[in-house]
């Protein structure tokens, strides 16, 4: 009799273990998920586009660029440390937040944009505020005729914003 109870307990044991890996693989939450739950997200756009006009402030972006740029969004963590890419981009950062000026950060960053035969690298530390576009770096190759661009630019927005 013991035997019998054993086979079955084994049977139940074998069918729980053999279900479990699917319970545990299915899917988890989406990256819109992390996104909402986060306090800050790092909005970063990219173009083959002039992002600014000339003599204006880096942080009045012309709206073609809004329009035309590609949109990567990263969620900043607690300890503001983070990392972006695609493939034409990658951007390493990390943002302090300044006491003495709430909404007022210091992005530090390190970025990589391949835009068609360009290549722009830069590295530097500037001011970001809160929910701001700004201007983060750029490269301009005049060929022939024709003036290339290539832009980068970036805002921090609160993760409950999501919605704009």
């Amino acid at each position: 009799m013991q035997r019998i109870a054993l086979l079955k307990f084994g049977l139940l044991g074998l069918t729980t273990l053999c279900l479990l890996p699917g319970i545990t693989q299915a899917g988890g939450p989406s990256p819109e998920h992390y996104l909402k739950n986060s306090p800050m997200v790092l909005e970063v756009r990219y173009c083959e586009c002039q992002a600014t006009e000339p003599g204006q402030a880096p942080t009045e972006l012309r709206p073609a660029f809004l329009e035309q740029s590609r949109l990567l969004k990263v969620d900043v963590d607690p300890d503001g440390k983070g990392f972006v890419s695609s493939p034409e981009m990658t951007l390493d950062f990390e943002l302090r937040a300044l006491p003495e000026s709430p909404g007022d950060f210091m992005l530090s960053f390190a970025g990589n944009y391949v835009a068609g035969q360009q290549n722009s690298t830069s590295t530097g530390e500037v001011l970001l505020k809160d929910d701001q576009w700004l201007n983060l770096f750029s490269s301009e190759h005049v060929r022939e005729n024709s003036t290339q661009y290539g832009d980068v630019a970036v805002r921090l927005i609160s993760g409950d914003s999501q919605a704009r």
